[in-house]
């Protein structure tokens, strides 16, 4: 027997389009981030710890690194440190990201029902373009959104806010997906109705996320339709 008691009822029938979280969303991809912090920061000195490595997931680098200096660095130390973050990284994650579970069937089954899929990410241009490719999906997103390129990241609302003026939506036409609470928080200040799913996103820090889930699984099993859900 199935048991039912355990599944979040989502229904998405407002909505035209769903944006995606790309880093612990859509792939598994934060160890290896956290490899390359980890990496190229201890040849300035630097050994960032756990609760610092924890608190900037789903976040862009610059408060990551000021924070870890302990002082604003000049945007170009900030660019040059960014850069070999992001080249170690490149050395890892073709071999070391996978996708999250259900996530990618989750994702289609919402653009076959007629919304138009986004992904607003922290990362890299290149990175995302990678994991896009991996899934299979980069014909299927219609448009992706990087923070990197972006004055400000994630918890700030820009990020959402740019793809949503890029989709010509208001906030209440559109959802978005996430796995951080500097994710969602991010989400939820753009004034997007935002769905936590990932371990611990059903804990008290996820709160202000009208849905939240474990994973994907836990989802009810509905059809998802361009007018609602279907049991």
């Amino acid at each position: 027997m199935i048991d039912r008691t355990r599944y979040v009822m989502f229904d998405p029938s407002p909505f035209r389009a769903a944006i995606f979280d790309l880093d612990g969303t859509l792939v598994h991809s934060e160890h290896v981030w956290e490899r390359a912090k980890v990496e190229v920061t201890a040849r300035y000195g630097k050994r960032p710890s756990r609760a610092l490595l924890d608190a900037h997931v789903g976040r862009g680098l610059k408060d990551f690194l000021d924070e870890l200096f302990g002082m604003p660095l000049t945007p170009e130390m900030r660019r040059a440190i960014g850069d070999q973050i992001g080249a170690e990284a490149d050395l890892w994650l073709d071999r070391l990201r996978e996708p999250v579970p259900g996530a990618r069937d989750w994702l289609l089954a919402h653009a076959e029902a007629g919304r138009r899929i986004a992904v607003c990410s922290s990362s890299p241009r290149r990175h995302i373009d990678g994991a896009l490719e991996m899934l299979a999906i980069r014909d299927i997103v219609e448009l992706s959104v990087s923070g990197a390129e972006l004055p400000v990241g994630k918890p700030d609302p820009l990020p959402f806010l740019t793809t949503l003026n890029a989709l010509g939506l208001a906030a209440a036409e559109a959802f978005a997906v996430e796995d951080s609470v500097a994710g969602a928080t991010s989400a939820s200040r753009a004034g997007l109705f935002t769905i936590a799913i990932g371990p611990g996103c059903t804990g008290p820090a996820y709160n202000f996320c009208p849905i939240r889930a474990e994973t994907y699984a836990d989802l009810h099993p509905t059809r998802i339709t361009a007018t609602g859900v279907q049991s």
